[in-house]
């Protein structure tokens, strides 16, 4: 049976996702359904292609692929969603909804057993997902945004409701769970991991 996997690319960066359509064409058993750049364009893509898998970018602009794997599953949930990245962000893949990770620094033989691996064989793969690479609570989440506000320590305990020491205690928490060393370095980390939003600063 000549069975081929349905594929839709979802990536703002022009030249990635071209190449990468291009060469997983040359691939027997895949088919490319569509190539998406614009990412607000993805929901009505899927509606009308029905791909078994997408490979999405997990930073497109102001979109979180993150975010926007939960929201597919919750429509699609039989559409297979694999998460990529430049960045290590296998463990916070794995705490969406997405099926797989991967770095866009594989070859291509790669993602495409990967892609194979979790259509034909519904396996979830993330081999880069690291135990101590932990999800910021919702809580931290919000101190991190305020952060990139430039708000103080007294800033952000009055926004919050909370004390300044529960404040630097949420502070070294971001710190120690994204592996930086100061607040700017957290800011950077954050924007990177989807956690605040492009137009920081």
């Amino acid at each position: 049976m000549d069975y081929k996997i349905k594929i839709m690319i979802a990536d703002d960066h022009v030249m990635v996702a071209s190449g990468l359509s291009a060469e997983l064409k040359q691939l027997p058993d895949f088919e490319i359904s569509d190539v998406v750049t614009e990412p607000d364009r993805v929901m009505n893509k899927l509606e009308a292609i029905n791909p078994d898998a997408i490979l999405m970018d997990i930073r497109m602009g102001a979109f979180n692929g993150l975010h926007m794997a939960d929201e597919i599953k919750k429509s699609y949930p039989e559409i297979k969603i694999i998460l990529m990245s430049g960045y290590n962000m296998g463990q916070l893949a794995k705490n969406s909804k997405a099926d797989a990770f991967t770095s866009k620094e594989e070859p291509v033989t790669s993602l495409a057993a990967t892609i194979r691996k979790v259509c034909l064989e519904k396996a979830s793969v993330f081999p880069n997902a690291k135990p101590w690479e932990e999800t910021l609570t919702n809580t931290e989440v919000k101190v991190l945004q305020l952060i990139g506000e430039d708000m103080t320590r007294k800033e952000i305990a009055s926004a919050l409701y909370i004390s300044e020491k529960t404040v630097a205690n949420h502070i070294s928490a971001i710190l120690q769970k994204l592996c930086v060393r100061s607040r700017i370095g957290a800011v950077l980390r954050g924007v990177e991991l989807g956690y605040i939003d492009n137009n920081f600063g």
